[in-house]
């Protein structure tokens, strides 16, 4: 809009555009703040994926998700829940730490009875408390070691699957907002990625072991974090994301990857309809693990030996593949 149609808005179209302007500000940056979660905690994954293995790395993923959520709300103390598809609580990081087993048992229990946990895994909807001593939904449990003066529980979900339970809590009253519990939400979606992916790890791993075989293996960097590239792309097999590191194993620039038609642009013509159907296999849900080896064309025309694994998720309602590849 011009100089001169600003002059002709009154004061108030004025203040309206301001207004405007400054929501749109606040939830672009609420977007970001989501999207760099996103990032930490694939970023996460893929590095507990190398240094550790079955329950202890499903164990340091809810550490993570953890870390993330209370730097994003300045929380004091925070425990996360996560449950199998009839409810059951399968691993769970209690905000007094560790517990003997009874007693972890025992506390789960009674905030999933008759605590906010309970509440939310009933309404499948985030519970904030502003005022823990008038709000008859949260439990002091016996023996607390801290303070609780407000509290907010998210649910994690995938669709309508109910992954876990986050829930923060610091001791002054009126700590968390709308506003905080819209941020959460969002990270949640992201939150529920990295869990399940971990999960769908452990699951892999286990069938590895059993099987004996590298059907499912995660593949091996070839030395550090920093050589990984991650990724999530649409099921026409369009960059939704892309590190920057994708773009160097290839030789393109980093504006000219995302705007590829698809990511078998990066596929060697020998090993592109291969790549292609375990793609439409991931997608379709055949398998819901894709772990291909294949060559890869750079911009330069050169082919490069890449490794790649992924799985199938659904990212705001649509399904996606979200995975690294390296080169081998």
């Amino acid at each position: 809009m011009s100089d001169r149609a600003l002059s002709d808005l009154s004061a108030a179209e004025l203040i309206q555009k301001v207004e405007s302007l400054q929501a749109r500000l606040v939830h672009l940056e609420k977007v970001k703040l989501a999207f760099d979660a996103q990032d930490e905690l694939v970023r996460s994954l893929v590095s507990m994926g190398r240094a550790a293995t079955g329950r202890l790395m499903l164990r340091s993923m809810l550490m993570q998700t953890i870390k993330v959520s209370v730097k994003l709300t300045n929380a004091e103390e925070s425990s996360l829940f996560l449950l199998d598809n009839k409810g059951a609580v399968t691993e769970s990081i209690l905000a007094r730490g560790a517990t003997i087993r009874e007693q972890r048992a025992d506390l789960i229990g009674k905030v999933l009875d008759s605590g906010l946990a309970g509440w939310v895994v009933r309404n499948r909807q985030p519970g904030i408390i502003t005022d823990t001593r008038i709000d008859d939904r949260w439990v002091t449990l016996p023996n607390q070691p801290y303070t609780v003066g407000s509290a907010l529980c998210i649910p994690i979900l995938r669709g309508k699957a109910l992954l876990g339970l986050l829930t923060l809590t610091h001791p002054e009253t009126h700590h968390f907002t709308e506003a905080t519990s819209e941020l959460l939400q969002m990270c949640a979606t992201q939150m529920a990625l990295a869990l399940d992916n971990a999960r769908l790890y452990v699951l892999e791993h286990q069938k590895q072991e059993e099987k004996n075989t590298e059907d499912a293996k995660i593949p091996e960097t070839k030395q550090d974090l920093s050589q990984v590239g991650i990724f999530i792309i649409a099921d026409n097999g369009k960059f939704l994301y892309a590190n920057p590191l994708i773009a160097q194993i290839f030789g393109y620039e980093f504006g000219e990857l995302v705007v590829l038609d698809s990511i078998l642009k990066l596929v060697a013509t020998t090993h592109y309809h291969q790549v292609a159907e375990q793609l439409q296999q991931c997608f379709q849900g055949y398998n819901p693990v894709i772990s291909a080896q294949f060559q890869g064309q750079r911009k330069d025309r050169r082919l490069v030996d890449i490794a790649l694994y992924g799985t199938r998720t659904k990212f705001y309602g649509k399904y996606v593949i979200i995975g690294v590849l390296s080169l081998q």
